[in-house]
């Protein structure tokens, strides 16, 4: 058997972690170590690992660490530690079906793959959704970016020199380009036994609040990415492409509802990026509908339509179009709260 290094970064979990390395310890493929590292949350995760791993002390090791450094750092700092032919990346509050590890590990033996890659199960507070994957689509690999649904062979990681460069947000698209880019064996898999957990209360008070600095943090990312990632001529294209659309989608999403001055601001640096990575990317032949179809429907279609209106000088109006609806509806809506108090 394969031993796969399963890495668990862990930071403020508690509901959750029991649940995450419980579906592990559960494998049926038994080959495998389970390597928790600390990031230095506030709650009791760590005393729950440790009262697991007295249950489990061949199975469960603990990194401990002295400093919150987020996720990209924590996933390195288990890649360094990790002594198995594979690396798996779970989400401490995410969790894995019984055959999860078993039907990777066979799927990695077909063509002794570099990146075994699956779908997964979105578990939307009890709801679930499957997310499954096309094994006829040599593109979904570069559209479907999660760490977490894929497993890697640890002798291509560090042949490469790849990690995650210690990033706190957006970490897993940078690294699966990187990846990418060095033309890994990779095995698609019509299989999905990852779930993904997304807590919706959490997602509500997350769109509530101003992400701008989000924005622009994601935007020095790719700045990055666009410096240090090459891919060859015929794939160049689709690695742009793929920038482009986290860009578009990053400002639509994060960007929402931080105002006209700061849009403005957000614009002009979402502009000099389009035009660094490439300036006629408006004749880039990925932004045809007729490509990528594993790419999320509404992310294509939009990407789709800001290029097109690029293309005419349109697309800044369109980003302000959208910034005043949302304004709109937020006043609107506290309108509304205002007067249900007052008739009450």
């Amino acid at each position: 058997m394969s031993k796969v290094s399963v890495i668990v970064p862990v930071y403020n979990v508690e509901q959750y972690i029991k649940r995450c390395l419980k579906s592990i310890l559960d494998q049926s493929w038994q080959d495998f170590e389970i390597l928790c590292v600390d990031d230095c949350g506030q709650d009791q995760s760590i005393s729950i690992i440790e009262q697991m791993q007295k249950e489990y002390p061949q199975k469960i090791k603990i990194l401990y660490g002295e400093q919150n450094m987020g996720l990209g750092a924590a996933r390195d700092r288990g890649m360094k530690a990790a002594s198995g032919k594979y690396i798996a990346f779970i989400d401490s509050d995410d969790y894995l079906k019984r055959n999860f590890l078993e039907t990777y590990m066979h799927a990695a033996q077909k063509k002794d793959a570099d990146i075994i890659v699956g779908g997964y199960i979105r578990d939307v507070n009890g709801k679930l959704s499957e997310t499954p994957i096309d094994v006829n689509d040599d593109t979904f690999v570069w559209m479907n970016v999660s760490a977490c649904t894929k497993v890697y062979k640890r002798k291509f990681l560090e042949d490469n020199h790849l990690s995650f460069y210690g990033v706190r947000r957006y970490e897993d698209e940078g690294f699966m380009y990187r990846c990418l880019a060095c033309h890994p064996v990779v095995e698609l898999m019509a299989y999905s036994g990852y779930y993904y957990y997304m807590n919706s209360e959490s997602i509500t008070r997350s769109s509530k609040s101003d992400r701008t600095g989000i924005v622009k943090e994601y935007f020095q990312t790719v700045n990055k990415l666009a410096d240090t990632v090459k891919c060859d001529r015929e794939t160049q294209p689709l690695l742009n492409y793929c920038l482009v659309s986290g860009l578009t989608a990053n400002m639509l999403y994060n960007g929402q509802g931080c105002g006209g001055k700061k849009m403005k601001e957000l614009y002009i640096q979402y502009n000099k990026l389009l035009n660094k990575i490439d300036r006629d990317i408006c004749k880039n032949k990925y932004i045809a509908l007729k490509y990528l179809k594993s790419e999320p429907a509404k992310k294509r279609y939009t990407t789709w339509l800001i290029l097109r209106l690029r293309k005419i000088g349109l697309d800044r109006l369109l980003f302000f179009i959208k910034e005043m609806f949302v304004l709109v509806g937020e006043r609107l809506k506290r309108f509304i709260k205002i007067k249900r108090r007052l008739h009450i």
